[in-house]
């Protein structure tokens, strides 16, 4: 069944504008129709304003002979008309001017929805001239240009001379409005996706600067531990967070967790998070297992988006080289040692699904040399075009293959460029992927009466 569409009180078929035989018997209508039609798909396809105002000035001076034409849009806000295009003979000119609905001829048509078409300006009240026009109106015709019902703005055509326009012009470009409206309408759309798109970059270039400054560089005055961390999140903000924490004197506490989720609602739950562990570790710098559990009471209480948070919390003591750990569903650490790599099988609920959870721990007796790796799931999922997972196999040769005086920021880069390579250079990572290394070494002349230091 053939689709149909109306074009100046006719009824053709979209895909042919004109048929032979229409062609054939009324030439000049014919011409119109096909005309019409091609001024619709060309205005409609084009999203630029000021080209579509431009080329829409052109194209009506294809069917209609004018001196001044103008393009005014209806703005909500103001409640007002406002010429945003004019052309003068062949020159754009300003179009700053503003008219409410039932003022003057253009706004009257817009207000009563309807072309006016006038033949002697002179002769019509509603004709307000302009002084300082170069041009001496004798006659007007101003076409809505509405979409469904709904105004959009108005074509505003004048001449020098008197009865310029004619009831063919009127019922021509009265047709060709509806699609001058819908290629309106589109243009702005567009421009306010592309702001609003424009907007969210910078907001999200902002918070990615912010959260990136939430996270430390690092720890000082922790004597006998070099310490490094790598964070990249895979879209512009990431869920992933670590932190360390001043635990007293030459004892640090440090933490990893990966928001359930990703986006910036998962960023602002896990900067949520950084903050209560803060707020706890200065009130109260508690064992890794209490630490837990006063966390997933806070972050059950606000219940967001059922979201949750798996996470590794820890405390070193330099002076004892002690290890003290709790895991609320975080990826197991990893200790390498003498060659070989053990997982520390650590199980735990993520923070914010169950209340009153309690949190078992512990500790590792750590000695010079030991490399201890906390990564999140990023780490071990990054795949490569095949969607095979980097897996704990190829993690563990890796940090077998470390030498002793590979320091912990040499460990995490090489890590991160090993999973880069794994996936290809340049391929989109499906997860965000944050380390925190651990080096033990000998510190024979430590001072273990300071307080860490993070920078």
């Amino acid at each position: 069944m053939n689709q149909f569409a109306q074009f100046g009180g006719y009824l053709i078929e979209e895909a042919d504008p004109a048929p032979e035989t229409f062609r054939e018997s009324r030439p000049e209508q014919a011409e119109t129709l096909a005309l019409l039609y091609d001024v619709s798909r060309e205005l409609t396809a084009i999203l630029d304003r000021e080209r579509l105002l431009r080329k829409i000035a052109q194209r009506v001076k294809k069917i209609v002979n004018y001196h001044v034409f103008t393009v005014m849009l209806w703005n909500e806000a103001t409640q007002l008309l406002e010429g945003v295009f004019a052309m003068h003979y062949e020159n754009s000119i300003p179009a700053r001017f503003r008219v409410p609905l039932h003022k003057g001829i253009t706004g009257t048509a817009a207000g009563e929805r309807r072309a006016l078409r006038i033949g002697d300006t002179a002769r019509d009240p509603r004709f307000i001239g302009d002084c300082g026009s170069p041009v001496q109106v004798r006659s007007e015709m101003v076409i809505p240009l509405l979409l469904q019902e709904r105004l959009i703005g108005v074509l505003d055509l004048e001449s020098t001379q008197l009865h310029a326009f004619t009831a063919e012009h009127e019922r021509m470009l009265t047709t060709l409005g509806s699609f001058i409206a819908v290629a309106l309408e589109n243009s702005r759309l567009y421009h306010e996706a592309r702001e609003s798109a424009e907007r969210l970059r910078s907001d999200l270039d902002t918070a990615r600067e912010i959260q990136r400054q939430l996270l430390p560089n690092g720890a000082r005055e922790v004597p006998g531990l070099d310490l490094a961390a790598a964070y990249l999140p895979a879209r512009m903000l990431g869920g992933d967070f670590y932190d360390f924490l001043p635990y007293g004197e030459g004892r640090l506490g440090f933490a990893l967790g990966d928001v359930s989720g990703k986006g910036t609602a998962a960023a602002l739950y896990g900067s949520l998070a950084i903050g209560v562990l803060r707020e706890h570790a200065v009130v109260h710098a508690c064992p890794p297992g209490e630490m837990l559990a006063l966390l997933n009471s806070r972050l059950h209480m606000p219940r967001l988006d059922a979201r949750f948070i798996a996470m590794l919390f820890g405390v070193y003591d330099a002076r004892t080289r002690k290890l003290s750990l709790a895991n609320a569903g975080a990826p197991y650490p990893l200790l390498a040692r003498e060659g070989a790599v053990e997982e520390i099988r650590l199980e735990g609920v993520p923070l914010g699904l169950l209340r009153d959870t309690a949190y078992d721990e512990t500790t590792l007796e750590l000695q010079p040399g030991d490399l201890v790796l906390f990564a999140s799931d990023g780490i071990l999922e990054a795949e490569n075009s095949s969607q095979e997972a980097f897996g704990a196999e190829r993690l563990n040769a890796l940090l077998i293959s470390f030498a002793a005086e590979d320091s912990a920021q040499q460990v995490a880069a090489k890590i991160l460029a090993a999973t880069d390579e794994y996936a290809g250079r340049g391929a989109a990572a499906y997860d965000d992927r944050t380390l925190v290394v651990m080096r033990v070494t000998e510190d024979s002349a430590a001072d273990f009466s300071k307080m860490p230091i993070i920078y």
